[in-house]
């Protein structure tokens, strides 16, 4: 009863875990009669926003996680299900809360750093070089929001970065010390192979990438003539059906594990219309989206994704969240994806600015194959690959040019990730802050 009134409330295929009744001033009301449903209505929000409740694809993604941690149909299968079961530990944590179904995607963003760094100084063989990169990517738009809403796009490009980076070690591992030796770092590179693709589909893109450069060094390691190459050749067919092809596919399909807690009938006839339905959906997809774009237009960071607007706001402040690339990291990285290229097409680019290409263009071009509805954020994974041809080019540069110029580069990217923050984290802001930050037509997100 509230206010003298009865009240009835009937719930199906819902949970509600508080209500709260308000009058027309705002102010709560008491009830009498609702047990645990009312006994805490001061915890219920007085406005919605994105810290409590959830925006763009969280509707999708984030729901599917708690259905899969408490045994209910799924609602998301147009993506394979690692991510959401990542989001799942998150929700089974913490709770069902903004702070729940956002943990794992933020440890993933937060780890995807420290990786870059890794694979920079790995890349070079500098540490400032890594050091530069880590910091460059801590500082990067995308990385940001995409690490702060409960979608599955950062765990598929952790795990491709990953994988990039377990290629190159097993790479330059093969030779120095031939294909025997450099097996953990095959079998890892197995392990975030089929991880990636159980995140996401964008992770076979990046299978091509790794089988080129899988093969290169085995040619790379024919003509260093070892005495024992024929063994090694068999080694690496073996090791390359057994952990890119054998271990991937186990992995992708134990990221479906989940969904026998709901139907413990599910089999691999289920499993396989699954991945039926995935191809169709994104094959015959024809839905328009105000923010959608085309792949060429990523390259120059023209139109950013705006996921979610503050409509609870005093006059005179906005609140915004959009996914949009970091300008020094995007443009800085494809100017030097560009000086690779050249370099390469002059017969002076060497192993690693060809894997680099090789790795970014194999992320990127199937994308201008897809007709269907695409996004900036499709291009986060092929970042990565920007974010090691510039560290390739500052590391070839003499230090006294390259380490400056890296400090250079990572001030611009502080400076602009302050001005930029408001947007990237939904921090209301005075309107005319907000209106400095639509520096082109096509940044609409207020």
């Amino acid at each position: 009863t509230a206010a003298g009134q009865p009240l009835t409330v009937t719930v199906e295929n819902a949970q509600v875990f508080e209500l709260a009744l308000r009058n027309a001033d705002g102010d709560l009301v008491a009830v009498t009669g609702g047990g645990a449903m009312t006994d805490e209505q001061a915890a219920v929000p007085d406005a919605i926003s994105q810290l409590n409740s959830m925006y763009f694809d969280e509707i999708y993604h984030g729901r599917t996680g708690y259905e899969l941690l408490h045994a209910m149909p799924v609602y998301e299968t147009t993506h394979p299900p690692l991510g959401k079961d990542f989001i799942m530990i998150g929700i089974a944590i913490f709770g069902m809360t903004g702070f729940g179904w956002r943990f794992s995607g933020t440890l993933f963003g937060v780890l995807l750093v420290p990786l870059a760094w890794c694979f920079a100084r790995r890349l070079t063989r500098k540490t400032w070089v890594g050091a530069a990169a880590g910091a460059l990517l801590a500082l990067d738009f995308m990385r940001f929001a995409q690490s702060r809403i409960a979608t599955i796009d950062i765990y598929g490009t952790f795990f491709i970065l990953l994988g990039a980076y377990c290629m190159l070690w097993y790479c330059q591992s093969v030779l120095a010390k031939g294909v025997g030796g450099s097996l953990l770092p095959m079998a890892l590179g197995g392990v975030a192979f089929g991880l990636g693709c159980a995140s996401k589909w964008t992770g076979i893109y990046a299978g091509a990438g790794l089988a080129v450069l899988y093969l290169g060094v085995l040619y790379a390691r024919w003509r260093q003539r070892p005495p024992q190459f024929w063994r090694e050749f068999r080694l690496a067919g073996v090791g390359g059906i057994l952990f890119y092809l054998l271990l991937p596919f186990v992995i992708y399909l134990a990221a479906y594990l989940p969904y026998l807690w709901y139907d413990p009938g599910f089999d691999l006839n289920d499993w396989w219309n699954c991945q039926t339905y995935m191809y169709w959906y994104h094959s015959t997809l024809e839905a328009t989206h105000p923010f959608e774009s085309r792949w060429y237009t990523w390259l120059l960071d023209l139109r950013p994704v705006w996921y979610y607007q503050n409509t609870h706001l005093a006059e005179g402040l906005k609140g915004s969240i959009a996914g949009l690339g970091g300008p020094v990291l995007w443009l800085a990285g494809l100017a030097a994806v560009q000086l690779l290229y050249w370099r390469q097409a002059s017969g002076r680019g060497g192993r690693a600015c060809a894997g680099v290409l090789i790795l970014y263009a194999t992320q990127l071009v199937p994308w201008m194959l897809v007709a269907r509805c695409t996004f900036l954020y499709h291009y986060f994974p092929s970042s990565m690959f920007c974010l090691a041809a510039l560290a390739l080019v500052l590391a070839r540069m003499p230090e006294r040019i390259g380490k400056p110029l890296a400090v250079g580069l990572c001030a611009a990217s502080a400076a602009l990730f302050i001005w930029f923050y408001p947007v990237l984290s939904g921090l209301p802001v005075p309107e005319l802050w907000a209106e400095s930050l639509k520096v082109l037509p096509s940044f609409g997100f207020y």
